[in-house]
């Protein structure tokens, strides 16, 4: 049996840009870990290659977020065409299932570890059916390795070697899929089974940890860090702001190879925060964070949300300077999307503020609903003047050059390679503006997903 895995490629996205940008696949090499020796096992990622429809396939399995499920929905359709089935998993299909199975043969919600035997037992009877979701997550311990050898064309990504420890959030901040998607219960693996996959890891190339939050247990990560010493690794993940409460937590994770954390600060505007519910965020304390962790020979690349509904047009400004005063090493800016499965779509919903389906628009510069406290056009306006200050050729220079002299040779290679990154990503916003929706969804549609809501609830 021959199981080809898709990621698809959100249509705005330009394959030249995104070059040495993306992040490979990562859960595409799970299902493969999942799949029996037997099967000849297949992955695209069409960011870095074309698919080819002409090869000989048993099963299809394409895994998407929101940004791509319109060109996966396009992917699943031809092959369906052809008569080979599909299976669709990832976030969009986990919260939407029932849309996604309009194009293909089965959906998997969730996470797949408890429930992909069953899938591929069912296919080979001829017997695939609707949705399928474990009845329980998975407590961590046992896992396969990912299949990261089924990658090609590695050195298109910027990092090509993952791992995963921990899954699920505890905070559950309105405006994130990731506590619906994993659960808000924070699972571990042990700490054991973490060093013996890392053993197995070229020491000359960079490690990135896919936990949303690799420091929320610090006892448990004070384990995990101390053991990661003998190893020689750089390493790269997301955390939260809690990390800089703890200096031997700071002095463990550098000692282990820490060289940059992803922390999403979300906003400079405490009222912004308050809204969206994460409260263990205090913008007060974000620049004592800041030096803190840096203190430590650690970057940081920020994360920020802009449109949330305590911000006005003058966010823009507080947050150009926030980023100039902060020092930070890397940047992120995003536009709120309300996406399908958080609660704050289903508020915008409720407050009739929703302006668009348009999954291709829930990216980069998208504008699907009505803020709070600005006008779409302030927000769009103000979003892409932030992106053209900090996006320059000199910006990147400058933000790479300080962490190279402050913090060392890797920290400042990585300030680079992710300046540079947001830089060829925001870049394309800026060439091709994107339409804003201006027009409150009809009942219609809203219908539809509080029907898929109630549905799920019985899955």
């Amino acid at each position: 049996m021959h199981l080809m895995l898709i990621m698809p490629c959100a249509k705005r996205i330009s394959t030249k840009n995104s070059a040495r940008v993306r992040m490979a696949p990562f859960g595409l090499t799970v299902i493969a870990s999942l799949t029996p020796a037997d099967w000849e096992i297949t992955i695209v990622d069409e960011l870095v290659e074309e698919i080819d429809f002409s090869v000989q396939v048993d099963l299809v399995g394409i895994s998407s977020f929101t940004s791509g499920i319109e060109r996966a929905y396009e992917i699943a359709d031809i092959y369906q065409r052809k008569g080979v089935p599909v299976i669709m998993g990832g976030f969009h299909p986990s919260a939407m299932p029932f849309e996604a199975l309009q194009h293909c043969n089965a959906v998997v919600v969730g996470e797949s570890e408890n429930i992909w035997g069953k899938v591929l037992d069912d296919f080979q009877q001829n017997k695939l059916h609707g949705i399928y979701k474990a009845e329980e997550f998975h407590d961590m311990k046992g896992l396969p390795y990912p299949r990261l050898d089924l990658l090609k064309h590695k050195e298109r990504y910027s990092v090509s070697q993952y791992i995963q420890t921990t899954r699920g959030c505890p905070y559950n901040c309105e405006f994130c899929s990731t506590s619906p998607h994993w659960g808000t219960k924070y699972r571990c693996r042990p700490v054991d089974e973490v060093i013996e996959e890392l053993n197995r890891f070229d020491r000359k190339k960079v490690v990135f940890f896919m936990d949303d939050d690799i420091a929320a247990v610090p006892s448990r990560a004070k384990e995990l860090f101390q053991k990661m010493i003998p190893l020689k690794l750089k390493w790269i993940s997301q955390c939260g702001v809690g990390i800089a409460k703890d200096e031997e937590l700071l002095k463990l994770a550098r000692q282990s190879g820490c060289i940059c954390l992803f922390i999403g600060f979300e906003s400079p505007n405490i009222e912004s925060i308050g809204v969206v519910g994460k409260k263990q965020n205090d913008p007060h304390n974000f620049i004592d964070i800041i030096n803190k962790i840096r203190a430590h020979k650690i970057a940081i690349q920020g994360a920020f949300v802009t449109g949330l509904d305590g911000d006005t047009a003058d966010i823009f400004k507080v947050l150009d300077r926030f980023i100039n005063e902060s020092k930070l090493d890397a940047f992120q800016v995003n536009v709120l999307y309300p996406y399908p499965g958080t609660r704050i779509r289903e508020r915008i919903i409720a407050e009739q503020r929703l302006t668009s389906n348009d999954w291709g628009n829930y990216m980069l510069d998208g504008i699907n609903y009505i803020p709070a406290n600005m006008t779409q056009e302030e927000l769009n306006s103000g979003y892409r003047w932030l992106l053209k200050r900090h996006t320059t050729l000199w910006s990147v220079f400058k933000k790479s050059a300080r962490t190279l002299i402050q913090l060392g040779f890797y920290p400042g290679l990585t300030s680079f390679i992710l300046n540079l990154g947001t830089r060829r990503s925001y870049k394309q916003i800026l060439q091709n503006p994107n339409p804003i929706r201006k027009e409150i969804l009809s009942s219609y549609p809203i219908q539809i997903e509080v029907r898929e809501r109630s549905e799920q609830a019985f899955l």
